[in-house]
């Protein structure tokens, strides 16, 4: 299957669309990072310690692809690891955390703020964001991504005893997630003044599938807001990508002061718009395991009409994008698929306004 070529580089494109131009494609990004190494020959071990491998991967991604992202995602596990936490990189499948860094909310006092230049993969991932930008800074802006507070806690004394924390020493969990809070915004700092790109956040243990509504009010969305309320300040404006459930916290997380939603596929881009669309850009949902590793090109085909028709409208603007991590043995073929029906029912793309490509097929 041939890629479709396009009028506009990522740069004019996000650009354009964020002047309230009218654009070649809909803004369209794949979280294939992480994932993608072995679709290129690579082992998982080698992607993760090798800065010569990282940019390898996301060149072939961007030549392939030409999705407007890219960037080396710090994902949920580089930052704990920095702090100490135990990371498992098996050969063929995505890092785990083997053992936390501490185990009791005593140990708090034991850590520090990591340094983006020693600890870690932190310094390889910085070569090769500097590499990326050297090759492609004229044509592509580069960003990243990385755990909230929430996630990165829950990552560093383990997510049971985070959990049952909570109930038995809701003290103790607030210090940790005030300490990973001021994690979170400074390893971002220290990011945006070395690179110049923004970062946005990634909070799976924020759904409705693992913490309740109480909980979620309690110890999530006040350090979710004093996150985003930081990083505000040196960038601008602060995404997050919630996996799961989320409805029921959907005001929680706009009224954080959010710029940009990413919700999964089994939420609604269409209640989504509705409610907050004049306050957020909106970013999904294609089913990334039903749809895009297993699907047929005409399931992705199908999909994308179906997520531009609920949101390539949104107001504030809207990215269309997998509901969640594009999953590791995702064919080329279905990945050259999903850019092309983006290229076709995205083309004419305004913010506010359904696309020309999408209205044609109408």
């Amino acid at each position: 299957m041939k890629l479709i070529e396009l009028e506009m580089t990522p740069k004019e494109r996000r650009a354009a669309y964020h002047r309230g131009e009218e654009v070649d494609r809909i803004p369209t990004t794949l979280s294939a990072s992480e994932t993608a190494p072995p679709l290129y020959g690579y082992k998982m071990h080698d992607y993760y310690f090798n800065a010569d491998v990282m940019v390898d991967v996301e060149s072939h991604l961007a030549e392939d692809f030409h999705a407007d992202n890219m960037g080396i995602g710090l994902g949920l596990r580089t930052v704990v690891e920095a702090l100490g936490t135990k990371i498992a990189v098996p050969e063929n499948s995505v890092s785990y955390i083997e053992k936390p860094r501490i185990n009791s909310f005593e140990q708090i006092a034991e850590l520090s703020i990591p340094d983006i230049h020693k600890d870690g993969r932190l310094p390889i991932i910085v070569e090769a964001m500097k590499r990326l930008q050297d090759k492609y800074g004229e044509t592509r802006g580069l960003g990243s991504g990385l755990a909230g507070p929430f996630t990165t806690a829950a990552g560093l004394i383990g997510t049971e005893n985070f959990l049952m924390g909570m109930i038995r020493d809701k003290k103790g969990a607030h210090a940790l997630l005030q300490f990973t809070t001021d994690v979170v915004v400074e390893v971002s700092k220290a990011l945006h003044q070395e690179l110049g790109i923004g970062l946005m956040l990634s909070e799976p243990m924020g759904s409705a599938n693992l913490i309740s509504k109480s909980q979620f009010k309690k110890f999530f969305a006040p350090y979710l807001k004093q996150a985003v309320e930081r990083m505000n300040r040196f960038q601008g404006g602060t995404g997050i990508h919630i996996c799961g459930n989320t409805k029921d916290r959907w005001e929680d997380v706009v009224n954080a002061g959010i710029s940009n939603f990413w919700v999964d596929n089994c939420e609604s881009l269409k209640e989504l718009k509705e409610l907050y669309g004049q306050r957020i850009g909106v970013t999904g949902n294609i089913p990334p395991v039903d749809v895009l590793w297993l699907g047929t090109p005409d399931d992705i085909d199908r999909s994308i009409k179906e997520s531009l028709l609920a949101a390539a409208d949104n107001p504030m603007g809207f990215t269309l994008s997998p509901g969640c991590t594009t999953p590791m043995g995702t064919s080329k073929e279905n990945m050259t698929a999903f850019m092309n029906a983006a290229a076709t029912y995205g083309k004419g793309a305004k913010k506010g306004q359904m696309p020309k490509g999408l209205i044609e097929f109408m």
